[in-house]
């Protein structure tokens, strides 16, 4: 069970809804840092209602007018899935509109990268410094990995040797986001350039099982901090980058292009679509699709293949014999 200090009159609902989340297998502790910021304005504010009002949530959100976009987002999220939860006991209680996260901060389009960019980062980054060391080697393997699995940046950077089972092409991903694990299967050919970056990687690092798969030259794990600089000096390197105030494409946004190049495979292949996003759900770690639907863009190329699609069926089902 979880410990908790609230101290507002929703502190009762704020314990079980917490102990709810770890029951289904979620580890808590960053929801119960983020929901303690609301309960100390709950307090605050000397609210005394028995169930969060809309005005209150305004109020809120108000408050933190002075915090970063995605501060904000964050933490009116985890408020909007705990009155979710206490709206089953207290259909009077707000739930906050999903609209009033767009508003703090608008979704950012996607970058989708093209066959041929992600070729040229991956070339980029064998031109890393310094010359001759594992950096290259770790870098354009990591960002492979990343664009042909659709891996979270985090999970990557977990990897532990023993989680790379190269003799069945799957990796094991331990305690993923929401805390679920999971096997990825991969195909031979990033099998094999996984197996050559291990061969370099054991010459310089510990070669235990919890040792980090991917590493710097010292032997550390990754940390997004020193992969994102890499990333960026390879955009730039590929003239994906622009100087301050153009920010460009993000090294999420492999993810994404894994997605969007997965589903346009299946569209080339004359797949049921409808029958395999719940599998690309699941090898993508998520919930349900609609998480999933967050990561599909409708790309030039997507649409072309869904409008193929469209004709051919309306030419064989809709349009009247001889037509």
């Amino acid at each position: 069970m979880i410990q908790t200090e609230f101290i507002s009159i929703f502190s009762a609902r704020l314990s079980d809804y917490l102990a709810f989340r770890q029951l289904g297998g979620i580890e808590p502790k960053s929801q119960h840092q983020l929901l303690s910021y609301f309960d100390r304005f709950v307090h605050q504010q000397g609210f005394q209602k028995p169930w969060p009002s809309r005005e209150l949530i305004e109020q809120y959100l108000a408050s933190n007018h002075h915090l970063q976009p995605g501060t904000r987002t964050n933490r009116l999220s985890v408020v909007r899935q705990f009155c979710r939860y206490f709206y089953q006991f207290e259909p009077q209680c707000y739930v906050p509109e999903p609209s009033m996260m767009h508003q703090i901060r608008p979704m950012r389009v996607a970058h989708i990268y093209t066959h041929a960019e992600i070729q040229a980062i991956v070339q980029a980054a064998w031109q890393l410094p310094p010359p001759g060391s594992l950096r290259p080697h770790t870098f354009a393997t990591l960002f492979g990995l990343l664009y042909t699995t659709g891996l979270r940046c985090g999970e990557a950077f977990g990897l532990n040797l023993s989680d790379v089972d190269l003799e069945q092409n799957r990796l094991f991903i331990t305690q993923g986001k929401f805390g679920k694990s999971r096997w990825v299967p991969i195909s031979s050919s990033t099998a094999d350039a996984l197996r050559r970056y291990r061969h370099e990687r054991l010459r310089i690092a510990p070669s235990l099982p919890d040792s980090p798969f991917f590493v710097i030259p010292t032997g550390h794990r990754l940390y997004h901090t020193n992969v994102n600089h890499a990333f960026r000096r390879v955009l730039k390197h590929c003239g994906l980058r622009g100087g301050k105030g153009c920010p460009g494409p993000r090294l999420h946004h492999l993810r994404h292009s894994f997605a969007c190049t997965r589903l346009l495979l299946w569209y080339r292949e004359d797949k049921d679509i409808n029958a395999l996003l719940p599998a690309l759900a699941t090898y993508l770690g998520h919930i349900n699709i609609n998480s999933t639907q967050v990561y599909l863009r409708a790309t030039t190329a997507l649409l072309e293949q869904a409008n193929h699609r469209f004709a051919v069926h309306f030419r064989h089902h809709i349009l009247p014999s001889g037509d």
